[in-house]
């Protein structure tokens, strides 16, 4: 068994591969741990594959996997962890704007912390543009909401964890995979360090704000019924007023106040009111195809290629992971 395992899942990043992984040997190197790189390319479109081809034999140490078909991030990343062999396994992007140089203090916090199971690097500056910045906060806390982070935690994707806390995450089935979500239900032992954070070496960004978006979303669907009670107090409050408007309007017809039915109150009444069920549909809706899709049969995840020491264990062709539809 290594020390440290690091998974880093990769997407059209061929610009920025050759100096990912110098950067990599030398903070590893420096930590004095024995460690293994293990790296995902998620079918990028790119000629990522072919620059990883041509480094590999440069990192006896590091090794790569082909996938056959795209499985977004965390799919990827799962893949990595369930051939990671660490003790210590930590995830991280392949941008640089996770610093290599940075996993000392990760692997420093765990040592120092036994109880603790998994460390989060979190960026007190991030550098990116403002709205970018601001819709990043926006999602921490929707998600801090959502997964229950203990208080005074702050998550990312750049984290370690000890080795029976990636047993716990392979163990779980989701048709919408969430790592943050699969780690909290392993484990609540979590804590989180300041790690500086890099601009992205070459080219653009693959994780849009709208993927962001997308993956808050799954995690509010995911993990709470947070939409399912608003809906619920939100009908009963509804009916609460329409009952008192209707008492309203009995007393003033008996009253003599009402000559002639409101046109307009009836057509706005009626939108409203149909509105409304029809919004509390669409969360019902939603919830029912996430229940749907967890029936669907599991599809195989199919490893392409493997180079660098993964290569020397046989390929499962047609291995069905747990976490993916």
């Amino acid at each position: 068994m290594m020390d440290v395992s690091i998974v880093i899942p990769v997407y059209n990043s061929s610009s920025c591969l050759a100096e990912l992984l110098k950067q990599l040997e030398m903070a590893l190197d420096a930590t004095g741990k024995s460690y293994e790189v293990i790296l995902v390319d998620d079918s990028s479109q790119d000629d990522s594959w072919a620059v990883l081809r041509e480094l590999m034999p440069s990192y006896p140490q590091m090794s790569a996997i082909r996938l056959m078909h795209n499985l977004g991030q965390a799919g990827a990343t799962l893949c990595g962890l369930s051939h990671a062999c660490g003790s210590i396994v930590v995830t991280m992007d392949d941008d640089l704007q996770h610093r290599p140089d940075q996993l000392e203090k990760l692997l420093n916090a765990l040592d120092s912390q036994p109880e603790v199971a998994c460390v989060f690097g979190y960026f007190e500056k991030k550098i990116h543009v403002w709205y970018r910045n601001f819709a990043s906060k926006v999602i921490r806390i929707i998600n801090a909401l959502t997964v229950g982070l203990p208080k005074g935690v702050t998550s990312s994707g750049f984290r370690a964890m000890r080795r029976y806390v990636v047993q716990g995450i392979l163990a779980q089935r989701m048709a919408n995979p969430v790592i943050i979500v699969l780690l909290l239900r392993t484990t609540s032992n979590v804590a989180s360090v300041p790690v500086e954070h890099a601009p992205r070496f070459a080219g653009k960004s693959n994780y849009t704000l709208s993927k962001q978006f997308r993956l808050a979303w799954d995690n509010v669907y995911n993990v709470t019924l947070l939409p399912l009670r608003i809906v619920a107090i939100f009908g009963m409050a509804i009916c609460a007023l329409s009952f008192s408007l209707t008492i309203w309007i009995v007393i003033r017809y008996l009253g003599g106040g009402i000559t002639v039915p409101g046109w307009t109150t009836l057509v706005v009444l009626t939108s409203f009111f149909s509105g409304t069920i029809l919004f509390s549909l669409g969360v019902l809706g939603e919830y029912m195809m996430r229940l749907f899709k967890d029936q669907q049969p599991i599809l195989p995840v199919i490893e392409r290629e493997r180079i660098g020491c993964l290569a020397k264990q046989r390929i499962a062709h047609n291995h069905s992971y747990p976490w993916k539809r």
